[in-house]
């Protein structure tokens, strides 16, 4: 699995970055809000732990942010401050989970379980799959389109491009996918 830890205190990253490490996750490691939306995108991580605390740009906005760009991987907040206020910023960000301070490795590990157990948005689902096709900005956006169910028209129309580029596209993403249908290509997104 791979995981980005974001964190500002260097004890507390570099520790629980080795723990998940030696427990056969990749972890990445930032100091900052700032540091990890410089290099974010969909479909790069399994999920995120991120401090509400951070310096700059805190966790919770953080996570708008992500939710903003359309970014729904499974996160957890960790905060040592744990009030109806955090609780209730925290769920309005879309976090999976407000964990608090001082914890276990034992009780994040149980937590990163629950979530990941837990059936994953659709969202997820297409940012993964989109993610590793290695697809343009322009073929990613013809793909969220037909897993709307959009035809090529309507898809040309919603993008400001011919129908005849919209097959163009359609047919790079299948070809990368290696399926050779929409139903097919479906079934690729959301496996059963």
């Amino acid at each position: 699995m791979k995981l980005a830890y974001v964190e500002d205190d260097l004890d507390a990253r570099t520790i629980y970055a080795q723990r998940l490490g030696q427990e056969g996750h990749t972890c990445e490691a930032f100091s900052s809000a700032e540091d990890f939306l410089a290099g974010a995108g969909r479909g790069q991580f399994d999920l995120l732990i991120i401090d509400i605390r951070l310096p700059g740009m805190d966790g919770v906005r953080m996570l708008r942010e992500l939710r903003q760009r359309q970014i729904f991987t499974p996160a957890i907040l960790i905060t040592a401050f744990n009030t109806v206020d955090y609780a209730r910023e925290a769920l309005n960000s879309q976090a999976n989970y407000l964990l608090e301070k001082p914890f276990t490795f034992a009780s994040l590990r149980a937590v990163m379980r629950k979530i990941l157990d837990s059936p994953r948005s659709l969202q997820d689902y297409v940012d993964r799959g989109l993610a590793t096709l290695g697809i343009t900005r322009r073929e990613e956006e013809v793909a969220r389109l037909l897993l709307k169910g959009l035809s090529n028209k309507e898809i040309a129309q919603m993008a400001q491009i011919s129908e005849k580029t919209v097959k163009q596209y359609v047919t790079q993403i299948f070809t990368k996918a290696k399926v050779s249908s929409r139903g097919e290509f479906f079934s690729w997104i959301f496996p059963v």
